[in-house]
């Protein structure tokens, strides 16, 4: 009996990769088009506003760091048998980036950056933050629940790794840095 699994046969493969760069194109254009908003709102008054808490830089600058971290080694992972390892690791990454990104953004919320209170400045550092996080989520728990089996098909994680790592860029430079 033929089995239904992408890594059987390379046509489904090669369509299993295809889908999943179209989708995540389509959700990087999203956060393009967020990034772009936040980019305007900077434009149109100082950022951060008077009175609000100034954004860390460090800490998210360490959570790029490790989705970049996570995707490099899923590509790794992809190109060997035995991918166990790079599988942990960018796992390990990809839960290190969501204690990072909750720590800073419950830092900022007890320092006084609420919604609504904060206005566009406090919904865009929640709003992209918490919507970023949200989607490293089913990263982490797909590469939990199906990157460690054997015979794992890497090379669509590999594309979600990169998709984390460039939207986490994208987040880090429209938010975090002036």
């Amino acid at each position: 009996m033929a089995s239904l699994s992408p890594e059987s046969d390379p046509a489904d493969a090669a369509t299993s990769v295809f889908g999943v760069t179209v989708g995540l194109l389509a959700w990087g254009m999203f956060f393009a088009a967020l990034v772009f908003a936040v980019g305007f709102l900077r434009l149109r008054e100082p950022w951060p506003p008077a009175g609000l808490p100034p954004l860390p830089r460090i800490l998210p600058m360490l959570g790029a760091v490790l989705l970049a971290g996570a995707a490099l080694l899923l590509h790794r992972g992809a190109r060997q048998v035995h991918a166990r390892g790079a599988v942990a690791g960018a796992l390990a990454a990809q839960v290190g980036f969501l204690a990072v990104q909750g720590f800073v953004l419950s830092t900022l919320w007890r320092a006084g950056l609420r919604l609504p209170e904060g206005g566009a400045y406090a919904s865009a550092v929640h709003g992209l933050g918490a919507l970023h996080a949200a989607h490293v989520v089913p990263g982490v728990a797909g590469l939990a629940l199906r990157g460690f089996r054997r015979g794992a098909a890497l090379r669509p994680w590999a594309l979600y790794g990169d998709f984390l790592a460039v939207t986490g860029a994208m987040v880090l430079g429209a938010v975090y840095l002036t």
